[in-house]
Parts: C-alpha cells; sequence; structure tokens
C-alpha cells in the first residue's frame, strides 16, 4: 500500500451553509400618513411623482389613498424610515397631515381604574413618562361616555401602544399618577363575531365558556383536530372526504361558517361595528 503523504492537507467537512442575507420586508417599507378634511385633492399616481420630485430621486414606488389615510410604500431597497427621515421635504403636498407613522404593529389595551378627574393629555403624559419605552399611537379615550361615567371616581380608558416592546404591556400593570393600573388587551366583537372555539356567536374565543365545537361538524373537538383515524387520513384544519358535514347551529349539511347559515344574526344598523368591551371600575 501506498504510504499516506506526510503533511498532506485534511478534507473538512460541514454542514454550516452561507447565510442568505435578509430582505426588506412588505412592513418596513409602509410610511402611514393621517390626515383630516376633504380627500386628497390629486390622485395616487401625481402624488407618487411629485413626492419623488420633491425628493429629487425615486423613494416612493406605489401610493395609496383610502379615505383620509395615505399610505406610501418605498421601493423594494428602500426603508420606510429612510423616507421618513425626509418627510419634511415632501409633507407640504399631502396637506391636513394630522400624524405620520411607519407601518408598526399596534396593540389596543384598556387600562382599568384611571382616575376621572384626570384629563385625557395628562392621562398620556402620565403613561409615556412613567413607563420607560412605553409609545402611543393616539391619544387615549374613555372606554364609555360621559354619561355613563357621571359620578364615578374611576373608569378605564382605552390605548394604542406601538413599538417593539407593544406586546409587553398587554396584561401587565402600568404606572401613573403615583399608583399602578392593570391592563388586558382590548377585544372587538359585536353579535355577528363568530366564536373560533364553540362557532357559536356574540362573543369572543377568548372569553369563550362554552365546550369547543369542529367547524366542519357537531363533534366536540377543535376545528385543527381530525377525528378520523391518521391510518386512513391525515388532513387537519379542513374536509376531507371523510368528513359528513354538519353545522353546529342549526343542524344543517354545511359547515358552521357558511354565510347563507339561518343561524347567522341579522343585521343591526345601529350596532357599533367593533363592539366594545365591558368597563371595569374601581
Amino acid at each position: 500500500m501506498a504510504a499516506r503523504v506526510a503533511n498532506a492537507p485534511t478534507r473538512l467537512t460541514t454542514n454550516n451553509r452561507p447565510q442568505l442575507k435578509k430582505g426588506i420586508i412588505a412592513r418596513e417599507r409602509c410610511l402611514i400618513v393621517k390626515r383630516a378634511g376633504e380627500p386628497h385633492p390629486t390622485t395616487a399616481l401625481d402624488l407618487r411623482d411629485d413626492i419623488n420630485f420633491a425628493l429629487a430621486a425615486t423613494y416612493v414606488q406605489t401610493v395609496s389613498l383610502r379615505g383620509n389615510t395615505v399610505t406610501l410604500t418605498t421601493m423594494e431597497s428602500i426603508k420606510a424610515t429612510s423616507l421618513n427621515s425626509k418627510v419634511g421635504t415632501f409633507l407640504h403636498l399631502i396637506p391636513a397631515t394630522v400624524r405620520v407613522h411607519l407601518d408598526t404593529p399596534v396593540s389596543h389595551v384598556l387600562v382599568h381604574g384611571i382616575p376621572t378627574s384626570k384629563s385625557l393629555a395628562e392621562i398620556a403624559n402620565e403613561l409615556t413618562t412613567f413607563n420607560t419605552g412605553l409609545s402611543l399611537t393616539s391619544q387615549p379615550r374613555w372606554l364609555t361616555t360621559d354619561d355613563a361615567r357621571a359620578g364615578n371616581t374611576a373608569s378605564t380608558v382605552v390605548i394604542n401602544i406601538t413599538g417593539p416592546r407593544a406586546s409587553d404591556y398587554v396584561g401587565k400593570h402600568l404606572a401613573a399618577v403615583s399608583s399602578t393600573y392593570r391592563t388586558k388587551r382590548r377585544l372587538r366583537f359585536n353579535s355577528h363575531t363568530q366564536c373560533s372555539k364553540c362557532q357559536g356567536y356574540g362573543h369572543h374565543s377568548n372569553r369563550c365558556t362554552n365546550p369547543v365545537s369542529s367547524r366542519w361538524c357537531t363533534s366536540p373537538n377543535p376545528t385543527g383536530n381530525h377525528t378520523r383515524p391518521t391510518a386512513t387520513c391525515r388532513i387537519r384544519s379542513r374536509p376531507s372526504s371523510h368528513t359528513v358535514l354538519r353545522c353546529v347551529n342549526c343542524q344543517g349539511p354545511h359547515d358552521a361558517h357558511t354565510a347563507q347559515c339561518p343561524s347567522l344574526p341579522k343585521v343591526d344598523q345601529d350596532e357599533n361595528p367593533e363592539g366594545e368591551e365591558e368597563e371595569i371600575t374601581t
């Protein structure tokens, strides 16, 4: 046998692969402008071209005009933070601007027990001053009407929190006016809201106390579970050829989310489309 050559290089093997450079996600390319008053006087195309002309460079790829909200989407290689830093150059092209912000996640939070003697401006200042990192997208508002709060020394305010730590404040205690107040995520629902747990109407799944039921049939199993043996069927979270559709609400031969289901609540013209969370006073 041939002798091994001295000092021969050893071949190394590795499972590590070069990391692909992460691109800019869609949300990082959006800058949102809130307006007041009449609809924007120009078209989305004209506004896009006017903004790029004012910047003397092609920053904005598309413009969306929806009501009094103007959404600017940057080019694929440009983050909205860069466009936001130059907002003074083109903001005059969007009249009646109220607020400009990045497309960051927002948490809607209830803060219980706030003294009603304090103004909303005072409450906002207290919350942002004495809770490190807390950033509000708008001024707080009372959950209930002035008449409903009459005679109460404390009530509930709704705040919209943004920023990387937004979720940290949900279910925690916030400091304000030399005290602490418990928080809870605001649940939006009305009589048409369908629960994903029991498939019933009029309540949020986070508050559901009813027995669990599948969307596809009347079996007491979560929709994501499949009751057929895995040896014969591996489909989950959607009906298969083994599923016999049966609505748990009306017992009809359809799934519980069918728009033509006779158990679907009737439309109430006076109903709040978002619904309201109950007020808790202390």
